[in-house]
């Protein structure tokens, strides 16, 4: 959702004495699972502290990151630099096909060096850049 609509919703639900709080989530399959996926609440203190029971039900950690909107514009940082990160590492495997180091080799190194992060480990576990991005 754009955090401008988040805003609005906001504007017109405290017309109507109701709070609004923003909560995109940021993780996998298995942190959902886990009970370890990301949230980054926006919204105002109350309303934030009066759902942070149903957000830390299913999240760990629970972020307030500020007001209404804030958690979509936290959001969506944190994709853009993901999605980077998944360019540096697609552009590591065509490095090292030109060196001469095959996809599977790379995958299986670069988590256990500085390299490491969490785009490279979702694509290690894939398999490959390739098949991660599709």
């Amino acid at each position: 959702m754009h955090p401008d609509t988040c805003r609005e919703i906001a504007e017109k639900a405290a017309a109507q004495g109701v709070s609004v709080v923003d909560a995109p989530v940021s993780g996998g399959q298995q942190d959902i699972a886990a009970g370890t996926v990301t949230v980054f609440d926006g919204g105002d203190d109350d309303a934030v502290a009066r759902a942070r029971e149903v957000l830390t039900s299913y999240a760990d950690p629970v972020l307030h990151v500020g007001p209404v909107g804030a958690g979509q514009r936290v959001k969506l940082v944190n994709n853009a630099l993901f999605a980077a990160q998944i360019g540096a590492v697609a552009e590591g495997v065509r490095l090292g096909d030109r060196l001469g180091i095959d996809e599977a080799t790379l995958l299986t190194a670069l988590p256990h060096g500085s390299a490491a992060s969490r785009a490279l480990g979702g694509i290690a576990a894939t398999g490959s850049a390739d098949a991660f991005i599709a």
